[in-house]
């Protein structure tokens, strides 16, 4: 049987939830619109499954079983500019401390490195700061 496909979400919220304590809630959501659009808490984290990328020959038997997810973490956070922007400095570095490197099954997944994320978001007197994030999955 093969493992659950978009387990890394639940295990990203579980380790972001394990290093950092200073946001009021860690959740995974669908996607970015889920997040802009609802009801929200200053500052929250929001884990968002983005995409798989198949690498290389996806035709092979490696290439069936190896994928490259990406998610996403957005630190969303109200106030003026320069109050985000603070706080998201903080937030967004500690966010990087707790993901980068680890994997939570290495028998499943490469440890997560960084990946060009979408520009910030802002919307009335609030601001989205993304973060993207890859992991090596072997289904």
């Amino acid at each position: 049987m093969r493992p659950d496909h978009l387990a890394l979400g639940k295990h990203i919220v579980a380790q972001l939830k394990a290093q950092i304590s200073d946001v009021r809630q860690i959740v995974q959501r669908g996607e970015l619109t889920d997040v802009t659009s609802g009801e929200q808490v200053s500052p929250s984290l929001y884990v968002i499954y983005v995409r798989d990328v198949i690498p290389g020959d996806g035709q092979s038997q490696e290439g069936q079983n190896h994928i490259l997810q990406q998610w996403m973490v957005v630190a969303a956070l109200q106030g003026s500019a320069d109050q985000m922007l603070a706080k998201a400095g903080e937030l967004l570095a500690n966010v990087r401390a707790a993901l980068l490197g680890w994997t939570p099954d290495a028998g499943l997944y490469d440890p997560l490195h960084a990946s060009t994320p979408p520009a910030a978001l802002y919307a009335s007197d609030w601001g989205y700061f993304p973060l993207l994030f890859t992991a090596d999955f072997y289904a």
